[in-house]
């Protein structure tokens, strides 16, 4: 017996995920009808972290199509919502209770407010627990765009990369000869204005960005080209000196913890510092993966290819995926 005829509830329901689907049958499961609000992309123009939210249509999309999997299609409406209060078209019908999270109360006790002002019965306020990530955070879609965790709350970095060391295998070798993204034998494409961050992977290509004046947000470097040293310091680079600089020691064919350590915190410096440079003593061709699995989405990743060109990945769910499924190939260090 479901506890209500008529409930409402509301959200972005962005990168749609695991707690949006958890959050969706509970609202279900108490009411006979549903009635869902949708931030329209007038609203989220006035979010904070806006970058890279969906579209409405697509999120609207995700929803529906959802929905239609829990064949719950006829007994649930979905509106377009341009601010915290219930669409004007809702306002008549007899809704008993609105479903919220921990952190969306204050938006249920405003809308009780205007309720009451109106005369209205206050709607009963029904709070659904948040689902939690496996690295014991909230699922969150912020937390998705930002690269952390994909939908289903799994962290793109196992916890275990932080504590072990790995080493590339003979079939990896082959692998990475291939392109990780698009081949770009030209050096026309390079600029990417539209991206959360613009990433450059070893000298070369490093030097060519500075050069072309792009101002990339962070660079990994090791002195090298094709392994020999070639640069004894930043300013042969073309930086000028005032950047973040990130010291740490990964030797050839490998990942060390301290790779996933600096590719970790280099997003957060990078609110601090117009430019962060990882300085590698050894060498920083592998870390193409670790910087993958932690780019907030929208990223982009440009590497030199030896003889070819620049490579640029577009860091999405899909190559974060890839990324996370090669690097689980290495073996740990020590181990056969």
């Amino acid at each position: 017996m479901k506890k209500y005829n008529l409930a409402v509830c509301g959200g972005t329901f962005d990168h749609f995920h695991k707690g949006h689907k958890e959050f969706l049958r509970y609202c279900l499961s108490i009411g006979k009808k549903l009635l869902i609000g949708i931030t329209s992309d007038k609203f989220i123009k006035n979010k904070s972290r806006k970058e890279n939210i969906e579209s409405y249509k697509m999120r609207y999309q995700q929803l529906e199509k959802f929905l239609r999997q829990e064949n719950a299609i006829n007994s649930a409406s979905i509106q377009p919502i341009d601010d915290v209060f219930i669409p004007k078209e809702w306002e008549n019908l007899s809704i008993e209770a609105i479903v919220v999270t921990n952190d969306t109360i204050l938006g249920a006790k405003k809308i009780n407010l205007r309720r009451i002002e109106q005369g209205k019965v206050p709607l009963k306020i029904e709070v659904f627990p948040s689902i939690r990530s496996r690295n014991k955070g909230y699922i969150s879609s912020s937390k998705i765009r930002s690269g952390e965790i994909d939908r289903e709350g799994l962290p793109y970095v196992n916890p275990l990369w932080f504590k072990k060391s790995l080493l590339i295998t003979n079939e990896l070798r082959r692998v990475f000869k291939r392109p990780f993204g698009t081949l770009l034998v030209k050096n026309k494409n390079l600029r990417c204005p539209d991206c959360s961050y613009i990433i450059t992977v070893g000298d070369v290509t490093t030097k060519n960005f500075n050069s072309l004046g792009i101002n990339q947000d962070i660079s990994i470097v090791d002195f090298k080209v094709a392994r020999k040293k070639e640069f004894s310091n930043f300013f042969e680079l073309g930086f000028c000196g005032k950047e973040k600089v990130i010291k740490i020691v990964n030797p050839p064919g490998r990942l060390t913890p301290a790779l996933f350590k600096a590719a970790s915190q280099v997003f957060e410096l990078r609110k601090k510092y117009d430019q962060v440079i990882i300085a590698i003593e050894g060498e920083e061709d592998l870390s193409v993966l670790p910087l993958a699995l932690t780019a907030p989405l929208g990223s982009v990743i440009y590497y030199g290819q030896p003889h070819e060109g620049v490579v640029k990945v577009d860091i999405s769910e899909k190559s974060k995926k890839m990324a996370y499924r090669l690097v689980s190939q290495f073996n740990e260090v020590g181990h056969h």
